[in-house]
């Protein structure tokens, strides 16, 4: 069976200025200098790079945490299967009534 293979055509519309920006200002407000500072609020500055790698470790702790936890899970699955006791039934609960 032979493979068709589909092509897509991107258009593009031109801009008449060098950086691009008048096009997309034409229907909105022209946006402010470049020299004029927007306003970051403190809690979204970067953090000091010490505390920055303390988060990275942290989060790599926890995932290798989780990872850790997620093979000793399956392991214990594997044993008990091997065993004969995975998947647990019904009648075993009822065993001990």
């Amino acid at each position: 069976m032979p493979v068709v293979t589909r092509s897509a055509s991107v258009v593009v519309k031109a801009s008449s200025d060098i950086d691009g920006t008048a096009a997309a200002n034409e229907g909105s407000e022209p946006l402010p200098d470049s020299k004029e500072k927007a306003v970051v609020p403190v809690d979204k500055l970067p953090l000091e790079s010490k505390l920055q790698e303390q988060l990275e470790q942290k989060k790599k702790m926890q995932l290798a945490k989780k990872i850790r936890l997620r093979r000793k899970r399956i392991v214990r699955k594997r044993k008990l299967r091997k065993k004969g006791r995975w998947p647990p039934s019904n009648m075993k609960k009822l065993k001990n009534v």
